[in-house]
């Protein structure tokens, strides 16, 4: 689950729980990104998608937020 800090619909912390509800799930929280936050940050929001494809992951523990 990939949320935006300062998106409203979800808001993070419901993206988290979410999130929460699903055993292999990963959050994560993009510091000053709205809903969009492809378009608020593209170089981090492309480096954190690419992270998690290619299985570079912090945690696998839901209600993590990776850096």
């Amino acid at each position: 689950m990939y949320a935006g800090q300062l998106d409203g619909g979800p808001c993070p912390d419901l993206a988290r729980r979410i999130a929460e509800a699903f055993p292999n799930a990963e959050f994560t929280v993009q510091p000053g990104a709205g809903h969009h936050p492809w378009l608020d940050d593209p170089e981090r929001f492309v480096r954190r998608t690419l992270a998690f494809l290619d299985g570079d992951t912090v945690s696998p523990s839901a209600g993590r937020t990776p850096a």
